[in-house]
């Protein structure tokens, strides 16, 4: 990429990521927000409509002048699908590159057609192309997924065929990530409370217990992907006189043990926010447990929605990951004015 090549692609990417944050601007206003000149803005909006990226529209004006010209995302820029799987079900929601409000679906498959209704999902999203092309499909699953997007073990979701998921996506031609469900609906609590830097969430889901962990502002995900893999811990049950994975323990010592080690970890993590999505007779039992063993400075508050905090969580990284592809230019310009 030549010098001037390079230029116009930062001065791209830099009003294109505005826009993304406020969504309808003037060209004036984009030259103060960006520190660009007037005729620099000018010529990389006309760019941007011709390759369907933006659209101009009237503004908004405070005079008895002439009106301005509103620069927004094209309405059909792109969509964007998030999906959240659990055993038996397949919770969905279709969002749009632009600001338009997201769309909902929801199928109740079988164990073994859990791939193929998932896979038909994202076909038919394809084909009808709600808000435009559909640019990204992401996909939140009970597992562990490393920093390179790869689904390991252990996954609490075996009717789900990865790869024959990975190739009906390939086949249209998009790219397809993975996410672990319990990172996604910390991702959507970091959203809701962003002065926390240092968060943990504790969800129980019908695959299992997991937790998500945000440390210094950041999603933790450990080595292998496995942090907050906690349901499959070991602890000591008396009643058995054996080792159990926890989301396996009786109710009581269930508790017990998830009590320990949440404090345990408020500690040694140091945190400051701890957030319970769990059956709401355990959050009243486990917060009579932890007064007393948290670190004095952890905050505890619940979260009554697990599958909408998933949900959201997923939709903000598909779009997160889409916007990313069009800063990139990694996409094909679809005319569609």
């Amino acid at each position: 990429m030549s010098q001037p090549q390079r230029l116009r692609h930062l001065n791209r990417c830099q009003i294109l990521t505005i826009l993304f944050e406020h969504r309808k601007l003037t060209r004036p206003q984009l030259a103060d927000l960006t520190g660009l000149s007037k005729v620099t803005v000018n010529a990389v909006v006309q760019d941007l409509v011709d390759q369907n990226v933006v659209h101009l529209g009237p503004g908004i004006s405070h005079t008895s002048g002439r009106v301005p010209q509103a620069v927004t995302l094209h309405p059909r820029l792109g969509t964007v699908l998030a999906i959240d799987l659990q055993p038996g079900c397949v919770n969905a929601h279709i969002h749009s590159l632009a600001p338009h409000p997201h769309r909902s679906e929801e199928l109740r498959p079988s164990s073994g057609q859990l791939t193929e209704q998932t896979a038909a999902l994202v076909q038919a999203v394809h084909r009808s192309a709600p808000f435009g092309p559909l640019r990204a499909v992401l996909v939140g699953l009970p597992a562990p997924v490393d920093q390179r997007g790869q689904v390991g073990e252990p996954n609490a979701l075996t009717a789900l065929d990865i790869p024959a998921m990975n190739t009906a996506v390939k086949k249209l031609g998009l790219p397809v990530w993975y996410e672990n469900d319990a990172n996604l609906v910390t991702l959507s609590l970091q959203d809701r409370y962003p002065e926390f830097t240092h968060l943990a969430a504790l969800i129980e889901r019908p695959s299992g217990t997991g937790m998500g962990l945000i440390l210094g502002g950041q999603l933790y995900r450990g080595v292998h992907g496995r942090a907050g893999e906690m349901g499959r811990s070991p602890w000591y049950a008396p009643e058995m006189r054996t080792w159990e994975p926890l989301e396996q323990l009786p109710p009581a010592v269930r508790l017990d043990a998830l009590a320990f080690t949440l404090a345990a970890l408020s500690h040694t993590l140091d945190l400051e926010h701890l957030v319970l999505g769990v059956h709401p007779e355990r959050i009243s039992q486990l917060q009579e447990r932890l007064p007393g063993l948290l670190a004095p400075c952890v905050t505890i508050a619940t979260e009554t929605d697990v599958p909408g905090s998933a949900l959201h969580g997923a939709g903000l990284c598909a779009l997160k990951r889409a916007r990313q592809l069009i800063l990139s230019g990694g996409f094909e310009v679809t005319h569609v004015a």
